[in-house]
This record gives C-alpha cells, sequence and structure tokens, in this order.
C-alpha cells in the first residue's frame, strides 16, 4: 500500500462500542427510550469513527511523479505537492508533515530543524472526491540537493475520537538541486588566450584536421598509407602524401581532485574546501561557457551509477554549464573518494589533450609522472588556489 497507517484511539472506540451495546442490553430489561436512544446514537459513532480511521487512505493518491526542481543559493521558489481524495470521505482535520534536508528553509511557513533536516507542518482540507495543490514557499540557504524526504499526514477523526497516521511509503522522486554560489577568481586571464572561441589554425601544433587537406606532398616513408593521395600520385607518378591543416584549440580541462592528503582509507577523507572549491569552479565553467570555450571535468568522487572517477566528456555552451553545475551540487562530504594516483591514471587514458589543464584541490607536484608528461605534451597547467577570500588561478610551480 502506498499510505502506512498507525491508528490512535481504536481502544477508545471500542470502549464506547462496549457503551452503547450495554445500554441496548439494558433497554430490554428496562424499557427506556434514552437508553435505546443513547446506545444506537454511541454505537453508530464509534463504528463509523473506526470505519473512517481504517478507510480514509484507501482511496488517497500523492503525486509522485519524477521532477528535479533547480535553483541556486538564495533563490525562491514554490514546491508543489498535489493530493488526490478518491474517496467520499473527506479530511477536515488534517495535519501535513514534509521533511527536507536542511538546504532550504520556509517562507512564512513555520518550519523547525533538527540536525540535518528540516520539517515543515500545516494543515489540510480534502473533500471527498477533490484534488488539492498544497503549495509550500522555500528558500535556498545552501548548495545541495535534496529530495523530499518524508511525507506524513495526520488525520483527525471529525467524530472526535482518535486520529490515523499516514507515512508515505515509496520512495519520492521530486528533488531540489541546489546550485552553488558562483566566486569570482582571479587570473582568469592567464587562461585564456587572445584566439579563446573554437578552434584556430596553428602551424606549430601537435594536432592536424583531417577534414581540411590544404595540399600534397612528396611521400616519406614514416607516412602512414591512409594519407596518401591516390589522385595526385597518378598524375604525378609518384607517391603524393595529403598535407592536413594543423589546428589548435582553448579548451580546458577540470581535475578536481577531493581526498584529503595523506588520507589512508579509501571512504574519508573529502576535503574541508569542498565548498570553497565547488563555487570556484562554477564561476570557471561559466566563464568558460561565456566565451565558447569547451571544457571537460575529472573528479574523484563516486557518483550514483558511475565508475570510481567521474568523467564529464568535453563539451560547451548552456547545456554543458548545467551538467557540471548539476554535479557541484550533488557531491558531498559523504562520498567515496579515490587516491590521486588513480585519478590522474584515469585523466592519462581519458583526456583529449585540452592546452589548459586547471588542478583543484590538494595538487601534485611537477615531478609527479603524469604531470611530467602532460608538461611534455605541451600542457599548460595551472592550479586553483581555492581561498575563501581571494580564490585565484596561479601556473604550476609559481605558487
Amino acid at each position: 500500500m502506498a499510505w502506512r497507517k498507525e491508528i490512535q484511539g481504536l481502544e477508545s472506540n471500542n470502549a464506547v462500542t462496549a457503551v452503547g451495546a450495554i445500554l441496548l442490553l439494558l433497554s430490554f430489561y428496562k424499557t427506556s427510550y434514552w437508553f435505546i436512544f443513547l446506545g444506537a446514537f454511541l454505537l453508530v459513532i464509534s463504528r463509523m469513527s473506526i470505519y473512517y480511521l481504517n478507510h480514509v487512505a484507501d482511496h488517497l493518491i500523492f503525486e509522485n511523479e519524477k521532477e528535479s526542481i533547480r535553483l541556486s543559493v538564495g533563490e525562491e521558489i514554490i514546491l508543489p505537492l498535489k493530493f488526490s481524495q478518491f474517496s467520499w470521505l473527506p479530511i477536515f482535520q488534517g495535519t501535513l508533515k514534509i521533511k527536507l534536508e536542511a538546504i532550504v528553509e520556509g517562507l512564512g511557513v513555520p518550519f523547525t530543524s533538527h540536525e540535518n533536516n528540516v520539517e515543515f507542518k500545516f494543515p489540510i482540507f480534502v473533500k471527498g472526491q477533490e484534488t488539492i495543490q498544497v503549495s509550500l514557499p522555500l528558500k535556498a540557504t545552501a548548495r545541495g540537493v535534496t529530495r523530499i524526504k518524508t511525507v506524513e499526514l495526520t488525520v483527525g477523526n471529525f467524530f472526535g475520537l482518535g486520529s490515523v497516521q499516514l507515512k508515505y511509503n515509496p520512495f519520492i522522486h521530486k528533488e531540489l538541486i541546489v546550485y552553488p554560489s558562483p566566486t569570482m577568481v582571479s587570473q582568469t586571464d592567464r587562461l585564456v588566450a587572445a584566439r579563446s572561441n573554437g578552434d584556430y589554425s596553428s602551424p606549430s601544433s601537435m594536432f592536424e584536421q583531417f577534414l581540411a587537406p590544404i595540399g600534397t606532398r612528396d611521400y616519406i616513408y614514416t607516412d602512414s598509407f591512409k594519407q596518401i593521395h591516390w589522385k595526385a600520385s597518378a598524375k604525378t607518378q609518384a607517391l603524393q602524401t595529403k598535407v592536413f591543416e594543423r589546428m589548435a584549440d582553448n579548451s580546458w580541462t577540470f581535475i578536481i581532485n577531493l581526498r584529503e592528503a595523506n588520507t589512508p582509507h579509501i571512504h574519508l577523507g573529502v576535503v574541508e574546501s569542498l565548498e570553497s572549491i565547488a563555487s570556484n569552479v562554477a564561476y570557471l565553467a561559466q566563464l568558460a561557457t561565456q566565451r565558447g570555450i569547451e571544457f571537460e571535468v575529472f573528479l574523484n568522487l563516486r557518483m550514483v551509477n558511475q565508475s570510481a572517477v567521474y568523467h564529464l566528456p568535453k563539451g560547451c555552451g548552456t547545456r554543458q554549464l548545467g551538467k557540471v553545475l548539476d554535479i557541484l551540487a550533488r557531491v558531498n562530504k559523504k562520498g567515496n573518494t579515490q587516491p590521486l594516483n588513480k585519478l590522474l591514471h584515469y585523466v592519462e587514458k581519458k583526456q583529449q589533450n585540452s592546452p589548459v589543464v586547471i588542478f583543484c584541490g590538494p595538487f601534485p607536484d611537477e615531478k609527479h609522472k603524469y604531470i611530467a608528461q602532460m608538461l611534455k605534451n605541451g600542457q599548460r597547467l595551472f592550479i586553483l588556489q581555492d581561498d575563501n577570500q581571494y580564490p585565484a588561478i596561479v601556473p604550476l610551480g609559481r605558487i
């Protein structure tokens, strides 16, 4: 069943039933219309009360469609909650309790905070055969993700005896995603070259654009067989190799290490500076989006249904920005971090050799083998100094 029921006051109603039955029995020995009326009245009231408490939730539906509501810290929203009572039994004396993570607070609605949760209580009234929508005004106060953890409805018996507490059993799919507040990072001009929008021609680049041949040259033994231009070779009676335009790009790679340095256990050690890292990376991702720069993200925190190292492939635009902000909202100190070596090994296998690499969190030195390889590849390495007051971009080795 959708609702788990806990009925209070059944004993009282059963006692009233017993009193009513006794009064009816007494009326057979001593004829009294008062005994008959009172006994019948108590029997009807008590049995109707028991029926109401047992069946008021039989056809009560809470709309539980999958929905993700995204907002930023400080933003206000109305959280809609829809209830449908398909039974003829009304709910007159209902009290609704909603429990969320303590990353939001109520606006004009009384609430209580307990540990990491915030609870809201307010009256609810639903007629029989009616659908209502309860609007819960909220304000986001901290980065994070919360689904509705608990929906509880306490329904008082409108005859006055007893109540039933209903707790919604199924997993609730509605969730709130609160994005981090971007914190401005200084010296970002170091990341942005003069040609910062997309790919551009660069004769010194290591990469060739195979969809942009610009001519041919004489074949040499180190050329790939696939690069031979057969038509040109037939005309010149000598093997000719295609020459492609060399391209460069200004994409960024974020390598986010959330593992505290010298942490021996794989499941512990999320950095204390998690909030500042999330805010700084959010700012840099917004900057990249504004400038049309592609970027990818590596993160050594196991996400839901993901591998031990999370990887967001290279992309750009508002859709890519939204994915990054979603991830930054979901990271928390309860996750399982992976060692830095495992993160960098994964990066070496998966990264697309962006010319700009930004390390976030505890970082290795230049002598680390994976760092040395990136420098050998010609990549420019930077450190995000995630200082709470003055975050900045600093070239690796100049801190």
